[in-house]
C-alpha cells in the first residue's frame, strides 16, 4: 500500500525554487539572507556541514608560502618561483605539503560553513531579532526587514565560524607549511618524509602544544572573517536587486570578490602566521634555534627584514589564487544548500510492499508528481536562461581574472632580487642553522633521525670547483667573497666601513680570530654587539655568515700599542704570530663556494664603497691597493694625508744581496733604518696631484691592509709562512711563496684605503 501526500508544484528552472525558498527563509535566494522562522532551519543545522565538505577543494598555495618564508634573493618572483620549484624537485614539489589540506581542508570547510550556518541562526534568533539591538546595528539601517540578518552579523559569525576551525586548520596548516619550505628534490634529505612523519616528530619531541604551535595567530587571521562574509552578504544582495545574474552566478561573483577583500585585509596577518609556523622548533627535534617566541616578535622580524613591503611578500599568487577557488568553493557550498532545501520541497511517496517470499524485506520506492518532470520548454529554459542572463559586468570580470593571471606569472617578486646569473654561487638555503654559523655548515647539520632512533650519516655532497669563477665582472656573476680579519681592537669605523660596502651582503662571508688574551675578550664583546645589529636589521645589510675564532696561542705581545706593535725587536716574533692567526683563520673559513678572498686590517676605516668591485675587475690573482693614514697636520692646523703601509713594494738587489748575507732564521723587513734595503715602495709611488685609481704596477711583496686574493690562489697553496720564507714572513712570504706557484702579484699606487690614525 502506498501513502502518498498531496503534490506540491515546481519547477525544473534553477531560479523559481530558489525565489521560494528565499521567501520562505527570509533572506537572498543566493544564500544571502536567513530565516525569520527557524523551526525547520534549527533541526536540520547538519546541512551546513553536508554542503561545506563539497566545497572543501585542495587550494594550491605551495607558491605563495614559499615567497612568504624564503629569504630575499631566493626567488625573483612567483613565475621564478614555480620555475625553480619543477627544476629542482619535478612537478610534484609544487604540491608539497597537500596531502593534510586534501583531508583537512574538507573538515575545516565542512566546519567553519557549518558552524556559521549555525551562528547565523543563533545571532538571528537571539540577538538581531530585538529591535533595540537592530537600531545600533553598524549600517542595520539599510536592510530594515527585522526577518533578515543584517550584513554585519553575517561579519560577526563569520568571526565566530572561524574562531571554531582554527582548533582544526592550525595543526594541519603547521604540518603543511612545514612540508613545503622542505626544498631537497632528494626525498632522504628531508627531515620529513610525509604529513604523519611530521606530526609524528612534532608530537614526540614537542607535544601537542607543539603541534598547535600558531593557534593564536591561526584565531587571529581567522578573525578577518568579518570582512569576507559580510561583503558576501552585501555584494549578494547587490547582485540580486541590480543584475539578473542566476543564482549561482551571484554565488560566483560574491564569493571570488569577497573573498579577495578578504585576503587584502588579512595577508599581513597570514604572512606573520607563516613565518611563525615554520620558524625551527628547536630542542630534541633539532631543525634549528627557534627565534619566534611570540606572535609579535614574529612581526617585528618581518617589518625589520623588508620593512612594510614584507607583510605583503608573495600577495600576488594568493590573491589571484583566491577568486577562482573560492568562488567554486562557495557555488558548491550554495549549490548544496539548494539541493538540500529544493528536497524538502517535494515530499517523495515512500511505499512498503510486502513480498510473498520475503515478509521481513521492505522495498521504498520513491516517487515524484507527474507535474515535477519537465516538459520541452522548461528543459530548454534551464540552458538557456544562464546564456540570456551573462551581463557585462561578467565579461568584465572576466576578462579582469585573466588579466591578473598572466600578471601573476608574469610579475617580479616586491623584495629585491640578486643580480646573480650564476645560481651555482648563491647561498643555499640550507647552508646554515643560523645567520652566524660558517659558510660550510651543511657539513655540520643535524640530519633527520631513522626509525631506530639515531641520526641518518651526513649527506654527501658534490662540490664541482671546475664550474667556481672569479672574474673581473665578479658582483653580476654572483662570484662569493669571504673578508677576514684579525681582530685585536675593534674599532667602529672599521664596521661602519665594512657595512657600506656596496658589494651584495649576501655573497659576502666575514672571518675573524680574536686573540685569547683581556684586551681580545672587550673586542669580541664589542665585534658581537656590533654583529647583532646588523644581522638583525635590513635584509641588504646582512652579510651571508660570519665566523669568529679565538687564538689557541698566546699573543707575543701584551700591549697593542703602535709603538710597541711596530719595535724591530718585536717584529719577528709578531709577524709570526700573525702569520699563524692568518692561517688558522683561512684554513678554518676558506669555502668550496668561495671565489675571492679580501684581507682586511681591523684598522682600515675608510675605503671607496666599491673597494671589492674595484679590486676584482683587473682580474689579477693577488692585488693591494695602497694604504694611507689621515692626520692633523699641526703646523699646518689641516687636516693632510700620509703614507702608512710600507709592505708593498718592488724588490732591489740590495735587498736580496742583504737576504743572502742573513743566517736561515733572520727575516728581511721594510721600513727601518737597521735594514737598508732601498726598495721601491709603492707608498712613494702614488700620484697625489693627478692620480689615476686603475693605474697598475706590479709588485714583488705586498701588505696585508687590503689585500685581494683570487681563492684558487690559497688552495694552490699559498698561505703566509710563519717561518723565515726567503727571509720573509708573513704577507710578504705570501706574495714570495705565490709568485714561486707561477701567480703575479699587483698593486695600485693611486688607489687608496685610509689606515686609522692612533
Amino acid at each position: 500500500m502506498s501513502i502518498a501526500p498531496a503534490p506540491l508544484q515546481t519547477s525544473i528552472s534553477p531560479s523559481i525554487p530558489d525565489q521560494e525558498i528565499s521567501k520562505k527563509m527570509g533572506g537572498s535566494a543566493a544564500g544571502g539572507g536567513i530565516s525569520a522562522t527557524p523551526s525547520t532551519s534549527s533541526k536540520r543545522d547538519y546541512k551546513g556541514f553536508v554542503a561545506g565538505v563539497f566545497s572543501g577543494i585542495a587550494k594550491f598555495d605551495t607558491v605563495k608560502v614559499r615567497l612568504q618564508t624564503s629569504k630575499d634573493g631566493h626567488f625573483k618572483g612567483p613565475l621564478d618561483c614555480v620555475m625553480q620549484t619543477v627544476r629542482k624537485e619535478g612537478v610534484s614539489g609544487l604540491y608539497k605539503g597537500a596531502t593534510p589540506p586534501l583531508v583537512g581542508w574538507m573538515v575545516m570547510d565542512s566546519v567553519m560553513l557549518g558552524s556559521l550556518t549555525l551562528y547565523r541562526r543563533l545571532l538571528h534568533e537571539n540577538v538581531f531579532s530585538k529591535p533595540e539591538i537592530r537600531r545600533i546595528t553598524p549600517f542595520a539601517r539599510y536592510q530594515p526587514d527585522p526577518n533578515t540578518l543584517p550584513s554585519f552579523g553575517h561579519g560577526i559569525a563569520g568571526i565566530m565560524a572561524g574562531t571554531t576551525v582554527s582548533f582544526i586548520a592550525a595543526p594541519v596548516e603547521h604540518v603543511k607549511a612545514r612540508l613545503q619550505i622542505q626544498y631537497a628534490a632528494d626525498k632522504t634529505k628531508r627531515m620529513y618524509s610525509g604529513p604523519i612523519d611530521c606530526t609524528r616528530k612534532i608530537l614526540r619531541t614537542h607535544g601537542i602544544a607543539g603541534l598547535y604551535r600558531g593557534l593564536c595567530a591561526t584565531i587571529f587571521f581567522r578573525s578577518f572573517f568579518f570582512f569576507w562574509w559580510g561583503s558576501y552578504d552585501v555584494l549578494t544582495r547587490m547582485m540580486k536587486e541590480r543584475t539578473n545574474l542566476s543564482a549561482p552566478a551571484i554565488n560566483f561573483w560574491a564569493g571570488g570578490i569577497s573573498a579577495q577583500l578578504f585576503w587584502l585585509t588579512s595577508y599581513p596577518s597570514d604572512v606573520v602566521k607563516q613565518r611563525l609556523m615554520t620558524d625551527p622548533m628547536g630542542g630534541a627535534l633539532g631543525d634549528g634555534q627557534r627565534q619566534f617566541r611570540w606572535w609579535k616578535d614574529a612581526a617585528v622580524a618581518v617589518y625589520r627584514e623588508r620593512g612594510w613591503r614584507g607583510y605583503w611578500r608573495g600577495f600576488v599568487p594568493c590573491f589571484l589564487r583566491a577568486f577562482p577557488a573560492n568562488a567554486m568553493a562557495l557555488v558548491a557550498f550554495e549549490g548544496v544548500m539548494r539541493i538540500r532545501r529544493g528536497l524538502r520541497t517535494v515530499d517523495p511517496v515512500i511505499d512498503h510492499v510486502r513480498t510473498p517470499k520475503d515478509h521481513h524485506r521492505h522495498h521504498l520506492r520513491i516517487s515524484r508528481p507527474s507535474s515535477y518532470l519537465p516538459t520541452v520548454n522548461q528543459a530548454t529554459m534551464a540552458v538557456a536562461r544562464p546564456l540570456r542572463r551573462t551581463s557585462p559586468i561578467t565579461f568584465f570580470l572576466a576578462a579582469f581574472l585573466a588579466f591578473g593571471f598572466l600578471f601573476f606569472l608574469l610579475s617580479p617578486s616586491s623584495s629585491a632580487t640578486t643580480t646573480a646569473t650564476d645560481t651555482s654561487q648563491q647561498r643555499r638555503e640550507d647552508a646554515a642553522d643560523h645567520p652566524l654559523s660558517p659558510p660550510t655548515k651543511p657539513f655540520l647539520k643535524s640530519q633527520p633521525v631513522r626509525n631506530d632512533g639515531h641520526e641518518a650519516p651526513p649527506p654527501v655532497v658534490h662540490y664541482d670547483l671546475n664550474k667556481l669563477t672569479s672574474t673581473s665582472d665578479s658582483a653580476s656573476k654572483g662570484e662569493r667573497v669571504l673578508i677576514l680579519t684579525p681582530l685585536a681592537r675593534f674599532y667602529d669605523g672599521f664596521w661602519n666601513n665594512l657595512v657600506k660596502l656596496s658589494y651584495p651582503h649576501e655573497l659576502i662571508s666575514l672571518g675573524f680570530i680574536i686573540p685569547s688574551n683581556k684586551e681580545g675578550t672587550a673586542a669580541l664583546a664589542a665585534l658581537e654587539a656590533a654583529i647583532s645589529k646588523t644581522q638583525s636589521g635590513p635584509i641588504p645589510s646582512r652579510f651571508a655568515s660570519i665566523s669568529i675564532l679565538r687564538q689557541d696561542f698566546e699573543p707575543p705581545l701584551v700591549s697593542q700599542d703602535e709603538k710597541e706593535r711596530h719595535k724591530l725587536s718585536n717584529q719577528k716574533a709578531r709577524r709570526e704570530s700573525m702569520s699563524r692567526a692568518r692561517n688558522s683563520l683561512l684554513f678554518t673559513t676558506l669555502g668550496p663556494a668561495t671565489s675571492w678572498v679580501l684581507w682586511l686590517d681591523s684598522d682600515i676605516v675608510e675605503t671607496p664603497p666599491t673597494l671589492i668591485q674595484d679590486l676584482t675587475a683587473h682580474d689579477h690573482p693577488v692585488i693591494v691597493p695602497n694604504c694611507f693614514q689621515r692626520y692633523y697636520n699641526t703646523d699646518h692646523k689641516k687636516w693632510e694625508t700620509r703614507p702608512y703601509d710600507f709592505n708593498s713594494w718592488i724588490d732591489s738587489v740590495a735587498a736580496r744581496n742583504l737576504g743572502d748575507s742573513m743566517g736561515p732564521d733572520e727575516i728581511l723587513l721594510e721600513g727601518y733604518a737597521e735594514l737598508p734595503t732601498y726598495r721601491t715602495l709603492m707608498a712613494y709611488l702614488a700620484d697625489t696631484e693627478s692620480p689615476d685609481p686603475k693605474r697598475v704596477i706590479e709588485l714583488d711583496g705586498v701588505g696585508g691592509t687590503a689585500l685581494m686574493v683570487k681563492a684558487d690562489v690559497h688552495r694552490d697553496g699559498a698561505m703566509f709562512p710563519a717561518f723565515p720564507f726567503y727571509h720573509l714572513v708573513e704577507t710578504e712570504g705570501f706574495a714570495k711563496m705565490a709568485k714561486r706557484l707561477g701567480y703575479q702579484v699587483f698593486g695600485l699606487p693611486d688607489y687608496l684605503v685610509y689606515h686609522f690614525n692612533e
